[in-house]
């Protein structure tokens, strides 16, 4: 196999979406669904997003008329449980709000109108960082479109239907006759999971209702109700003319939920269901612990908003279109330099600056991957790249005070940059400190943050054998001041370093020892790095002290 003819997923994907349409259509709408029900976690970006919105950009180019629609499920009852709770000062007042819709239920700090908009500000707000070209609609609003009206108006109409196609996937407990697939908001209590509609007036378009939370019977308008979320499902497919969705596994197994809407877009609404396409949701992973699947409801994960404060959203990207869909993928923001690292190796495959022994499959993979992930047109010429944890060094042995202009100063020092930049470039490279410093501050795990000790452990010197003190001494006598580059500490630190490859625990033993005098820990910071970085008279006098006899 070579580059040329390695097919990407996504590529593969768009050639099916393709076929299943056939020649003749001209539109093919993607779309993707949210239920606010709590935290909205970077998993989420996965398959409701970067999937379709990735895909959409490909049809265009293709010249088919499409869009990308973000689908809020805001009329969905708030269930209560212990960690929806939990988010209000008083969780048991907050139990009055159980059966409300989610448009409905205050935001528990009082500051906003809802608890929609308190948990999709820091996922909708960021959007931006890891899409583009898409369109938010809401239910709650949805249901006030005349062409959603008409649909509810049908399905009202063809109950009998609709009861006999849900039926067959409620085979336990299956709807009665006089069943009519839709729910409203109590007048008086306000809750939308109470209430059993008894009849409806389609001219006037209301509803009578009973609710068994507060005993009362009521009219009210179906613009306040929501289809049965089995027929809601095929309806939104319907006025939104969606021809690709994709949806979590869940909704995947053998006669579930997706079947379900699938009958009922055939069957009663006579229409061809979307493309499906299943995905695998994303775990949280904390310190080298799979923490299980981030989710919503339970507030289990982290936002988009925190990803992008330490991390570009073409690394989340790229990190979902390089695994196959289907395949589980773990996050924590501890390891942020890691995803970086593999974004920054794809950009250097994709510009041909680093070569690889993978295969040409594996190539392909790679660069197609990173040109999928980026969110602007690629420049002609390869991006500036700072790795990761240089900037993760820089941020915290630079002073404060000038901060980035002494960064970048040193960057330009050690041959990192080009000694002249341009401001797009200046941006970039400030936006890498930026979030290096956020990660630092936030989380870093103890071993990356520097605090160099004024002097080193006085139990250190009985450590330190004769061997290792030749050792630091060679080391003392490769170094030069004026040549205090990362490339030269490097090379210096090979030479005295590369006779004990075959004795590792001496190897060990002097890494170990040099941290200890810097950090009094074992490990930290990339050691020629940190060298590079900092005043040169420090590494040379605590050098003298480890090579010196006590």
């Amino acid at each position: 196999m070579t580059t040329e003819t390695y097919q990407h997923w996504i590529d593969a994907l768009l050639e099916d979406v393709i076929e299943y349409w056939g020649d003749d259509i001209k539109t093919i709408n993607c779309s993707c669904g949210l239920s606010v029900s709590g935290l909205q976690h970077v998993g989420r970006l996965r398959g409701e997003i970067t999937t379709p919105n990735t895909l959409m950009h490909l049809l265009r180019d293709r010249g088919f008329e499409t869009r990308h629609t973000i689908v809020r499920y805001t009329s969905d009852e708030w269930k209560g449980k212990p960690t929806q709770l939990a988010q209000f000062s008083d969780s048991k007042e907050a139990r009055k709000y159980i059966g409300y819709r989610l448009i409905d239920v205050p935001d528990p700090k009082g500051e906003l109108p809802s608890w929609v908009d308190r948990y999709w500000q820091d996922f909708g707000n960021y959007l931006d960082a890891f899409s583009r070209d898409y369109e938010i609609v809401s239910t709650h609003e949805i249901y006030k479109w005349p062409e959603m009206q008409d649909i509810v108006r049908y399905t009202v109409q063809h109950r009998d239907l609709v009861r006999k196609v849900v039926n067959q996937y409620r085979t336990r407990n299956p709807y009665p006759p006089n069943w009519i697939p839709v729910h409203v908001v109590c007048n008086r209590c306000h809750r939308i999971s109470t209430t059993t509609v008894l009849s409806v007036d389609l001219d006037a378009y209301t509803a009578d209702y009973q609710c068994d939370s507060c005993n009362k019977e009521g009219t009210t308008s179906l613009v306040n109700g929501k289809l049965s979320w089995r027929v809601e499902w095929a309806a939104l497919w319907r006025v939104l003319n969606v021809g690709f969705e994709p949806f979590g596994k869940d909704h995947a197994t053998p006669g579930g939920s997706r079947d379900s809407a699938k009958e009922i877009s055939e069957t009663v609404f006579q229409f061809k269901p979307p493309y499906p396409f299943p995905n695998e949701w994303v775990g949280l992973i904390e310190g080298g612990v799979d923490k299980g699947d981030m989710g919503s409801s339970d507030f289990h994960g982290f936002t988009p908003k925190e990803w992008e404060s330490v991390a570009p959203g073409e690394s989340l990207r790229y990190l979902y279109l390089k695994n196959k869909p289907m395949k589980r993928i773990t996050l924590g923001l501890e390891y942020v330099p890691t995803y970086i690292g593999q974004y920054d190796r794809a950009e250097r495959v994709y510009f041909k600056l680093e070569e690889s022994k993978a295969t040409a499959e594996e190539l392909g993979d790679i660069r197609r991957s990173y040109e999928l992930s980026q969110l602007q047109p690629l420049p002609s010429t390869p991006p500036i790249q700072i790795p990761f944890l240089h900037a993760v060094v820089l941020v915290q042995v630079v002073p404060k005070e000038n901060m980035f202009e002494a960064v970048i100063a040193k960057l330009k020092y050690q041959n990192l940059i080009p000694s002249s930049i341009t401001k797009q470039q200046y941006k970039q490279i400030s936006h890498c400190l930026e979030r290096a410093r956020n990660w630092v501050n936030r989380y870093a795990p103890p071993s990356y943050r520097i605090r160099i000790l004024n002097n080193p452990p006085s139990s250190l010197n009985k450590q330190i054998t004769p061997q290792l003190r030749t050792l630091y001494q060679q080391l003392l006598d490769r170094l030069s001041p004026e040549n205090w580059t990362e490339n030269a500490i490097r090379e210096a630190m090979k030479q005295v370093t590369k006779p004990l490859r075959r004795d590792k625990p001496v190897q060990q033993e002097f890494f170990r020892i040099l941290y200890q005098s810097f950090f009094g820990q074992n490990e930290g910071p990339r050691i020629s790095a940190f060298f590079a970085f900092i005043d040169p008279q420090i590494v040379i006098e605590r050098l003298q002290y480890l090579s010196t006899p006590p």
